[in-house]
Formats: structure tokens, sequence, C-alpha cells
């Protein structure tokens, strides 16, 4: 039980990973091509701040897709 359990959490982890690089990828590629930064301090700024985003959310959205996978095996 306790394998299956875990098991269904690095499934989590993992969906939550490529949610979250898609997502970040995708604001940041929409932000460069509007040319929102102008200095480099900006572009870096913003840069570390996806990554603390990103870093922050991984870990809840892993339980919300570990429940989401849970209810479709149950």
């Amino acid at each position: 039980m306790l394998v299956e359990i875990f098991s269904l959490y690095l499934k989590g982890l993992i969906l939550s990973s490529l949610t979250m690089v898609s997502v970040c990828l995708l604001w940041t590629l929409w932000r460069a091509k509007t040319k929102k930064d102008k200095s480099l301090a900006e572009r870096q700024a913003f840069l570390y701040e996806t990554l603390m985003i990103a870093i922050l959310t991984i870990p809840i959205l892993s339980f919300a897709f570990m429940s989401i996978l849970v209810v479709l095996k149950s």
C-alpha cells in the first residue's frame, strides 16, 4: 500500500514538474516576445521570480495530481 501511494506521488511530482516547466517557459517566451523587460537586471529578476514560483508550486501541484490519479485509479 505504501509503495503504491509513493508511486502515485512520484507520478504526480513528474506531472507537476512538467506542467510548471511548460507554463514558466511559455510565460518567459511571451515576456521576451512582447519585450516587457528593458534591462538585464529586470530580466534576471523575472527569471529569479519564475524559478521561485516554480519551486514553491511544484510540491503543491504534485499532491493535486496525486489526488486526481487516485480518483482515476479507483
